[in-house]
């Protein structure tokens, strides 16, 4: 009996210790750390001057393909998905322009259930030029969702 007590409580404390968010050296959480990729809760902008962000719709069961083109040299990006209805839930994936994937992400994974997934990828390495993808699926809604990305 003693025995499958310590079996259970080391199985136990294993779980709670991977359930335990990192932090980073500004102990901000990280969300997803892939090879020099760190994805952590954005700051709450209101807006990103100079960012063109993209509108669009989306239904129950249906996957959304959206686009951004990354400059060479840049080391951060915020992926802002808002579709502000708590009712309705998006999942985002983010495939980068040197083919990571990034997420699955859902409206709590930034700290804040709002109808917003707000998120901002650092890598001091640089993030890789070129496309990346944003796959915004609808996980559960009802009739369509308007979004903004």
């Amino acid at each position: 009996m003693f025995r499958k007590i310590c079996i259970l409580t080391f199985v136990l404390l294993l779980t709670v210790s991977f359930a335990t968010a990192t932090t980073n050296g500004d102990n901000e959480s990280i969300i997803t750390k892939e090879d020099g990729y760190i994805v952590t809760p954005a700051e709450d902008t209101e807006t990103n001057v100079g960012i063109m962000t993209i509108s669009d719709s989306i239904s129950q069961g249906e996957t959304n393909w959206n686009y951004k083109y990354v400059e060479d040299g840049s080391t951060a990006l915020n992926v802002d998905l808002n579709w502000g209805d708590v009712d309705d839930s998006l999942k985002l994936t983010i495939h980068t322009a040197d083919g990571h994937k990034l997420g699955p992400y859902y409206d709590s994974d930034d700290g804040t259930v709002d109808g917003r997934i707000n998120l901002k990828i650092d890598n001091s390495n640089g993030l890789a030029s070129g496309c990346w993808e944003y796959e915004v699926y609808g996980q559960q809604v009802d009739g369509t969702e308007d979004y903004t990305i």
